[in-house]
C-alpha cells in the first residue's frame, strides 16, 4: 500500500512579495496538509492540538513554532483558538539577516525545533509570557496593518515589520530558561558562536565548552542538526564570508584568508576551491560571476 501523501496548498504571495499574514480569529479543525512555503505560527488565545505524522501535540496562547514547506500538519480539538499564520519564503526575501544569526533563538526557532521536534515532543519550543505575548502582539499588529492597508511603501514597511517580529522572538528565546529548550539553546549558542567568532582559531573544544557539552556529543548532534561537523561548518562558514570580500575583486587573496580565520593562504586557496569551484584568483578575476 502506498504511503500516504498529505495534500500540498500552493503558495499565493500578493504583489509579488514573499511575506503574508493571515489573522484567524476562530481556527476550527483542519486536515494534515503541506505548504510550499513556510509559516511562523503565533497562538494569540485558546488551544488545541497541532497534529503531524509525527505526533499531536497540545498548543496555547503564547506558543511560537515555525514549519517549514515539509512539515505536514493540521490541527483539531480547537476551542476558542485565535492565531497568526506569518507566510514566508526567507530566500526569496533576500533579507539581510546582519548580527541577528549571533543570536541562538534565531538557530533554534528556524532550523533546530523545527527539526528536532519529533525528537523533543514538541517541549523544545518557544512559549511567551502573557507579557512577552502582549509585546509580540503589537508587533503582529503592525505587519497585520502594512499588509491589509497597502499604503504606498508598504512592501518596504511590512518587511521590516517582520524582521523586527523576528528579531524580538529570536531574543526571546535565546533567553528562555525552560529546562526543556536548553539542549536546543546550547546547540543554537554553539552555532551563533561561530557566526560571531569564525575568524577566531577555534578549536572543537572551545565549541563543546560553549555549549556546554562533550566534543563528541556536540559533533553528533550537531551533525544531525547542520549536516556537517562543526569544524567544516565553520571552514564553509569562513568560505562564504571570503567570497563576499572577493566580489569587488579588488581584496588581497592573502589578506581575505587572514582576515576570515586561515593562518595558511595555500590552505586558504585549497578549501576554497573545494567549496566554490574554483581559486579564489579566478573568482575574483571574474567578480563572482
Amino acid at each position: 500500500m502506498p504511503a500516504f501523501s498529505p495534500p500540498q496548498i500552493a503558495r499565493v504571495f500578493p504583489d509579488g512579495l514573499a511575506l503574508d499574514i493571515m489573522h484567524i480569529e476562530r481556527h476550527g479543525d483542519t486536515a494534515i496538509h503541506r505548504h510550499d512555503f513556510s509559516e511562523l505560527v503565533i497562538v494569540l488565545r485558546g488551544s488545541g492540538v497541532h497534529r503531524s505524522p509525527a505526533g499531536d501535540y497540545p498548543i496555547g496562547a503564547g506558543d511560537v513554532f515555525v514549519l517549514h514547506g515539509n512539515q505536514a500538519h493540521g490541527y483539531c480539538n480547537t476551542a476558542d483558538l485565535e492565531l497568526v499564520n506569518i507566510l514566508f519564503c526567507m530566500d526569496e526575501l533576500a533579507i539581510p539577516l546582519q548580527d541577528v544569526t549571533v543570536l541562538p533563538g534565531y538557530h533554534v526557532l528556524f532550523t533546530l525545533e523545527p527539526m528536532f521536534r519529533q525528537r523533543d515532543n514538541f517541549a523544545s519550543r518557544l512559549r511567551l509570557t502573557p507579557d512577552e505575548l502582549q509585546s509580540v502582539t503589537e508587533l503582529v499588529y503592525r505587519l497585520l496593518k502594512e499588509s491589509r492597508g497597502r499604503m504606498p511603501g508598504w512592501r518596504f514597511a511590512a518587511v521590516a515589520a517582520f524582521m523586527l517580529l523576528v528579531t524580538e522572538l529570536c531574543r526571546l528565546y535565546s533567553h528562555m530558561d525552560d529546562q526543556a529548550a536548553q539542549p536546543l539553546l546550547r546547540l543554537g549558542r554553539v552555532i551563533g558562536y561561530l557566526e560571531q567568532h569564525y575568524s577566531d582559531p577555534l578549536t572543537l573544544e572551545d565549541l563543546a565548552n560553549v555549549g556546554c557539552m562533550s566534543p563528541r556529543t556536540l559533533t553528533r548532534e550537531f551533525r544531525q542538526a547542520m549536516g556537517s561537523a562543526p569544524i567544516a561548518y565553520l571552514i564553509r562558514l569562513r568560505i562564504n564570508r571570503a567570497v563576499n570580500l572577493l566580489r569587488n575583486g579588488q581584496a588581497n587573496i592573502t589578506d581575505v584568508a587572514f582576515r576570515v580565520g586561515f593562518q595558511d593562504s595555500n590552505y586558504f586557496a585549497r578549501q576554497f576551491r573545494a567549496i566554490v569551484g574554483r581559486s579564489p584568483r579566478d573568482f575574483r578575476a571574474n567578480n563572482g560571476k
